[in-house]
């Protein structure tokens, strides 16, 4: 099982807590590393969507630091969904040889990052349950307040930290297709 949504109720009688502290701290101990793995990959992948934010832009020194003035009050998704905008209109006003399709996979790449992202950066460590479940997301609905549970083990953050790695790579490789035919285009 890799989700499951509950209400508190079926949480508190699904879900039992870890017995101990010590029990709990060397869960955390194992799994920590992991996350700051996600952590640092996913926040990589964010600074280099503002990079190519700056690319697609302008090309001046002094112009990019002002435009840091937006890119650092912007979160992940409105970075990410600028930059696929942008790409979109490089797409549909030059002749690059990138497609729609293309764009829209990259777009799903992104989406999947931040989703698992947040997951691990928003779970809620302290309150892990036996075998390895914890509360990932918590909404507000008409008919109560669900919540969801996600199994983490060692492979699955592993897979998600690699997901994440491979994702800034397949960035860069997009970027540098685009660029390299705006730039081969202009000679």
């Amino acid at each position: 099982m890799a989700h499951r949504t509950v209400s508190r109720v079926e949480a508190e009688d699904e879900f039992a807590f870890i017995d101990s502290d010590e029990e709990l701290e060397a869960f955390l101990e194992q799994v920590a590393p992991h996350i700051g793995w996600i952590v640092v990959y996913f926040n990589s992948l964010e600074d280099h969507i503002g990079d190519f934010i700056r690319q697609l832009i302008l090309r001046d020194p002094y112009q990019d630091e002002r435009l840091e003035v937006f890119l650092s009050d912007m979160m992940y998704a409105a970075k990410s969904r600028a930059l696929l905008h942008l790409y979109g209109q490089v797409i549909a006003d030059t002749s690059v040889k990138v497609t729609l399709e293309e764009l829209r996979e990259l777009e799903q790449l992104l989406n999947e990052c931040a989703i698992r992202r947040n997951e691990y950066a928003h779970a809620d460590w302290i309150g892990v349950r036996k075998e390895g479940f914890l509360r990932v997301k918590s909404q507000s609905k008409k008919t109560g307040v669900v919540h969801r549970y996600k199994r983490v083990d060692l492979e699955q953050l592993k897979e998600d930290v690699a997901f994440i790695r491979a994702a800034r790579h397949t960035l860069v490789d997009f970027d540098d297709v685009i660029q390299g035919q705006l730039w081969e285009r202009a000679r």
